[in-house]
């Protein structure tokens, strides 16, 4: 991955500020090479202080790189947090259940069984520690999709919900397991 692209990943994800981002565009000489004259020129010319600013620049950029790519740099970020097991871990997991809900149904299992017990912890009472380290198999087989292509994410449709990918998992490997994670709980414990 090229520094640009890896720069607009992170603006696209919020790991850096608009303000860090406008001064990187006045200061890298690649973005004059990569894009085209009227394009790099819309980038310099972009209020970055307005709320628009930060939609401007992503639809600028989007023209140059795969938002298919993002996702998936996006997905493995995440899943490396959730390996790497930071202070702040709880965030990431429950950033699984988001994706889930935005379309990535291959993520059913980190994000349903996993990533909703923290989402809504006063009615499943779950704590992280609970999760290690079964969670880094369901962090393993999403790696291993993506690595051998069963899982090819190739974009956004541009509708709600509109993540589009390519699945050829087996069968098999389609069928949810994350919901046995909150069934293996007693029923009675989850109004504890």
């Amino acid at each position: 991955m090229n520094p640009v692209e890896l720069v607009f990943f992170k603006l696209v994800s919020h790991e850096i500020e608009l303000s860090e981002f406008e001064r990187w565009v006045y200061s890298e000489s690649q973005l004059e090479e990569i894009l085209s004259s009227g394009d790099y020129l819309e980038l310099i010319s972009i209020n970055y202080k307005t709320p628009s600013g930060l939609y401007e620049a992503e639809k600028v950029l989007s023209n140059y790189f795969s938002m298919g790519k993002y996702y998936e740099w996006n997905i493995r970020n995440i899943l490396q947090k959730i390996t790497d097991r930071p202070n702040d871990v709880q965030k990431y997991i429950e950033q699984c259940y988001d994706l889930y809900c935005e379309g990535f149904d291959f993520m059913d299992n980190l994000g349903m069984g996993y990533g909703l017990g923290l989402t809504c912890p006063d009615y499943y009472n779950e704590k992280v520690d609970d999760y290690y380290p079964q969670i880094l198999g369901e962090v393993e087989k999403v790696l291993e999709w993506l690595d051998n292509g069963k899982i090819v994410i190739t974009g956004h449709s541009g509708e709600y919900q509109g993540i589009e990918y390519e699945d050829n998992r087996s069968v098999e490997e389609k069928v949810p397991t994350g919901y046995k994670v909150q069934e293996s709980k007693k029923w009675w414990q989850f109004w504890l």
